[in-house]
């Protein structure tokens, strides 16, 4: 399937990456949207999305840019209390995607984008809801903001997200393994909740790791589902 990102390589395509890699830099350091260690992270692997899976997977990773920051801004409506991404934060959301490419396995490069995009957008929107999070793993009402705290407007955003991402490949790779995409994308958002309230509250995994392992989890299930739905 990673054969189908490749022919998109052009010189309109290189010259398009750059331009869109100098917008990102310029608007995330000008917001404070991001520090500048993590511009740079965040560079690379634009950089290495681009050669390891074409344009298709940068842009993939623009669109989750995107709507994820999207999602905060609409969640905090105040950008100035907008909490600054740092490396972790890359590394966290898109190291098992980039995983993925190394490996030549476009569908799971997708279920990890899946998984973090539903997960994130969840948690944001999340803290919209007129009804207190329940912890996923007793149901019990906790404080928003709560690791492994799950909301039905959360789940239903993360829902929505999962369905973008899939659709995106259901339309620009193939109708195979779109289904596989989504239901990676909000299972990988619930296995985060579950790793948050269980291994995350208790200090043995800090969120970085429990994001990386989410949408890990995404990319395999999105492998493995393939072949099935």
């Amino acid at each position: 399937m990673l054969d189908a990102f490749l022919p998109a390589i052009t010189t309109l395509n290189i010259s398009v990456t750059i331009l869109i890699l100098a917008a990102f830099s310029f608007f995330s350091h000008r917001k404070k949207l991001i520090n500048t260690t993590g511009i740079i992270l965040a560079d690379i692997i634009g950089i290495i999305a681009f050669i390891f899976g074409g344009f298709l997977a940068f842009l993939t990773l623009v669109i989750f840019y995107i709507i994820a920051e999207t999602a905060t801004k609409i969640a905090k409506k105040d950008l100035q209390k907008h909490e600054q991404r740092t490396t972790s934060n890359i590394i966290g959301n898109s190291g098992a995607a980039i995983i993925a490419l190394f490996l030549g396995q476009g569908i799971a490069f997708f279920g990890a984008i899946s998984a973090a995009l539903a997960d994130t957008v969840s948690s944001e929107i999340g803290m919209l809801s007129k009804k207190d999070p329940v912890l996923i793993t007793s149901f019990k009402k906790v404080e928003k903001g709560t690791d492994g705290g799950i909301t039905t407007l959360g789940t239903l955003a993360g829902l929505g997200a999962a369905i973008l991402i899939g659709t995106l490949y259901y339309f620009t790779i193939s109708p195979n393994g779109a289904i596989a995409i989504v239901i990676a994308g909000i299972l990988g958002t619930l296995i985060d909740s579950l790793l948050g309230a269980t291994l995350e509250r208790k200090g043995i995994l800090n969120n970085t790791q429990v994001n990386f392992l989410a949408s890990g989890s995404g990319a395999i299930l999105a492998f493995l589902l393939s072949g099935i739905v």
